[in-house]
């Protein structure tokens, strides 16, 4: 499995997972209220929608969904 990462809207932080075939598999984001990535598969439909969408590096992911839960994603 591979993985990609995005930033929608100037704020969150999407991970999408891919299988061996390039197909996209999921989508995981920060949940303040769980305090870690939850899967959820609206993000999909939300990248390709939206015109608000950048590609980021997986640093760049984990320094903003970090930040939304106010700790490490170790």
């Amino acid at each position: 499995m591979t993985y990609e990462y995005f930033l929608l809207g100037e704020s969150v932080p999407v991970r999408v997972a891919f299988n061996d075939k390039g197909m996209k598999m999921g989508a995981e984001v920060p949940n303040r209220e769980k305090g870690q990535l939850v899967q959820d598969a609206t993000y999909l439909s939300r990248l390709e929608r939206s015109f608000e969408v950048e590609k980021i590096t997986e640093q760049q992911f984990r320094e903003k969904a970090e930040s939304m839960l106010g700790k490490s994603l170790e």
